[in-house]
């Protein structure tokens, strides 16, 4: 499965570079749009399993997305709601007051992620597109809001991926992007879908 990842991940990006390398027609205009996004990612179910986690968690997040002719690409980051199914409990005292208290942890996580390729649009108002792309996981598990407390990474290691995704205008401003990130790497993300609602500046 590893190695068929791979060679799947070669040939689309292989054919994404090719795209980007011709050149779309010189007048085109560079636009770019600020997005807002709802993610669901699902992770390997035997490394969710060995790190006391749930093998799925919903997403929030923003990004900056660019475009001229058929080239596009994005950069954005997000923030992961993961359930903790092997909690730990310790007791802390606040700073200012001097209470002291006993505070469960919780999952932390979050992720940066950068990808670039080609989009073909169908009309005015729809495009598909195939972008491959790096993205970093940093999940660990701990009080929150504690300086000196426990606390343990959870083994999710950043990865590439490959993004085909549609594109959708509501009107000249607002447009939606429906994205499915395959990872490629297993390092304990499996995919994820992303539903994004974006603004033209």
């Amino acid at each position: 499965m590893k190695n068929h990842k791979k060679l799947l991940a070669a040939m689309i990006l292989g054919s994404v570079s090719c795209g980007a390398a011709a050149q779309p027609e010189s007048g085109a205009a560079y636009r770019s749009t600020w997005g807002m996004s709802g993610e669901f990612l699902s992770l390997n179910a035997d490394v969710a399993a060995a790190n006391g986690i749930a093998d799925n968690g919903l997403g929030l997040g923003f990004s900056y997305s660019g475009e001229k002719g058929l080239f596009n690409f994005t950069a954005g980051a997000s923030f992961f709601f993961i359930d903790d199914e092997a909690e730990f409990s310790q007791r802390v005292e606040n700073d200012w007051t001097g209470d002291q208290s006993t505070e469960d942890s919780s999952i932390d996580a979050g992720s940066l992620y950068i990808d670039a390729g080609v989009q073909y649009p169908f009309s005015g108002r729809f495009a598909l597109g195939l972008n491959g792309g790096y993205r970093y996981f940093s999940i660990d598990r701990s009080i929150t809001n504690c300086r000196d407390c426990y606390s343990e990474d959870i083994a999710v290691d950043s990865d590439t991926y490959i993004k085909p995704f549609a594109r959708f205008g509501f009107n000249e401003r607002w447009s939606g992007t429906l994205a499915y990130f395959a990872y490629t790497g297993d390092k304990g993300a499996e995919n994820s879908l992303q539903l994004e609602v974006n603004v033209d500046f």
